[in-house]
């Protein structure tokens, strides 16, 4: 079964300085033909025998477009209407956010409180997690979702209740990284803000939010969804893609706080005007955007809730949303004041790309980028290079046929910067002697070493085989030989079977996760780990 899946990189730009809120929007010519480039964008979604998406853009207040595309529920010929509700992924974060911050507001909460003052059931760790590295990602914190993977349940799979995800958080006996020391994108601290909005407020956040933010601001169609057997009318259904055609991937899970909020472009559009208009409160706002900083002092791209950058050389205020087969993107131009909500109910319909699309129809032009400098010597800068925090791999390959003369196995393409220097995505990869360092688009910075590909004999991967124990996630992996290696399975789970691949030694590659095995002093393999996109160094024990 392949549930191993290679991360993927993002692909934003780099964060400037936020605009004051007050600023006046800039005077924009209006294009005629604006509705007819949005239908353009969104052409292949607009057949009824395909799912596909609703998108609003208003600026200052006033709607330029609004339409809608494909169906909402392919069994039954409902069309999407501008009215539909779909799920908003990560978009819903903003929300929780928003719930944390006016009970700061309130003062029922401060955002340098330890997280254990409200929920004591988390182990201690030796150096607290406070509430605003929740809302920034900086906690340190495994990634539920990928330890639901891990136990070989992966998200859609199963119907968690907000119960089990807080089990599956509070029996991690390790973190990432030490708490405010980096950035990672984890689910896993806004499932916890949840339970401290219900601590705090003596209210659900279903609640909480409805009575503080929704009914207030008229969201009248907005809601969460912490019981998905509740009936919704008009929602739309999520389909992914399969060799056969559409089938429905819907997110039949009830934690929330990460994800779960269903709503429609209108009521995101009440959502952002209230914000840009400061409608709950000037602190509200501005600590929203609010950029986190790290221990070191190195600030992020991400807020609260909101990831604060720059595009196409604007600042851009924004965030994307992924469950089920659902996308969404909403983004805010301050200087422009133009908002855009974007929600599909199609696995393939990348909703940024089609945000920024419909933004471009109002946004200047964006200023070139600098032609940079050819990368020097690019066939010596080839080889494999591993992360020294987290033992991930990136593999350079020189190619004579590409623009640098030297691409990613399995990515995209590198821009030139300097001659020591290239761009990739939004990431910047400089080279020194046998050391690569990357500075994502989020502000941090990891540290790669070039080292030798391994192919172990017959004879080394014997040490490898056998039985390996997490009580963390409470499963336990075997490792034993195959017909053209090792391979990985879980027990109790006789369909959860992957090849490991040889990259460095003691190290597999998992179809784009990592297995790391470790020894003791007198070199006899001991434990296993287990490491993907946003779980690292995940230990098991061997049993046998």
């Amino acid at each position: 079964m392949g549930i191993f899946k290679p991360a993927i990189i993002a692909t934003a730009l780099l964060a400037a300085p936020t605009l004051a809120l007050g600023q006046a929007p800039a005077a924009l010519a209006v294009p005629p033909d604006r509705t007819a480039q949005v239908d353009r964008l969104f052409g292949g979604y607009a057949s009824m025998e395909s799912p596909g998406c609703a998108v609003s853009a208003a600026q200052d207040g006033k709607v330029l477009v609004e339409r809608a595309y494909g169906s909402a529920d392919l069994e039954h010929d409902v069309p999407i209407t501008v009215a539909t509700p779909f799920e908003a992924g990560s978009v819903s974060k903003q929300f929780t956010a928003a719930a944390i911050l006016l009970l700061v507001q309130d003062g029922e909460i401060k955002l340098s409180d330890d997280v254990r003052k409200y929920l004591p059931e988390l182990p201690d760790y030796g150096r607290p997690i406070t509430i605003d590295q929740l809302l920034s990602h900086t906690s340190g914190l495994r990634d539920w979702g990928d330890l639901a993977f891990w136990q070989g349940w992966p998200r859609t799979t199963r119907a968690f209740t907000q119960d089990d995800v807080f089990d599956l958080i509070r029996r991690q006996k390790g973190l990432n990284y030490l708490p405010g020391a980096e950035y990672a994108y984890t689910n896993s601290g806004y499932n916890l803000l949840t339970e401290v909005v219900r601590k705090a407020s003596g209210q659900s956040l279903a609640d909480f939010t409805a009575a503080r933010i929704f009914k207030p601001l008229g969201m009248a169609r907005t809601s969460w969804r912490n019981d998905f057997r509740r009936i919704v009318k008009g929602r739309a259904i999520a389909y992914g893609r399969s060799l056969d055609g559409w089938q429905q991937q819907m997110p039949f899970e009830e934690g929330y706080g990460n994800g779960g909020l269903i709503t429609t472009v209108a009521d995101l559009q009440i959502w952002n005007a209230a914000l840009a208009s400061q409608k709950l409160g000037d602190f509200l706002t501005v600590e929203m955007r609010r950029r986190a900083s790290l221990n070191d002092g190195t600030r992020i791209t991400y807020a609260r809730g909101l990831v604060v950058q720059t595009w196409a050389g604007q600042e851009e205020i924004s965030h994307s949303g992924s469950t089920g087969a659902y996308r969404a993107w909403l983004g805010y131009y301050p200087r422009q004041r133009l908002s855009v909500a974007v929600l599909c109910n199609a696995s393939d319909a990348n909703a940024t790309v089609l945000g920024r699309g419909v933004a471009l129809t109002v946004l200047p032009p964006a200023p070139p980028e600098p032609a940079g400098q050819p990368l020097l010597n690019p066939a010596g800068r080839a080889g494999l290079y591993v992360n020294e925090r987290t033992g991930r791999t990136l593999l350079l390959v020189a190619d004579a046929n590409v623009g640098q003369g030297l691409r990613v196995a399995g990515g995209g393409p590198l821009w030139p910067l300097t001659g020591d220097s290239v761009r990739f995505g939004a990431d910047e990869l400089a080279f020194g002697k046998d050391v690569l360092t990357q500075k994502t688009f989020e502000g941090d910075r990891y540290l790669y070493r070039r080292t030798p590909l391994w192919l172990p004999t017959q004879a080394q991967q014997a040490a490898f085989v056998g039985r390996y124990r997490s009580d963390e996630i409470g499963v336990t992996y075997s490792v034993s030989r195959g017909v053209d290696g090792l391979i990985l399975k879980l027990e109790d789970r006789p369909t959860v079977i992957v090849p490991m691949n040889p990259v460095y030694r003691d190290a597999f590659n998992l179809r784009g996760n990592l297995a790391r095995f470790r020894r003791d002093a007198n070199g006899k393999v001991v434990t296993l780990s287990l490491g993907s996109g946003r779980v690292r160094d995940l230990r098991l024990r061997k049993i046998g």
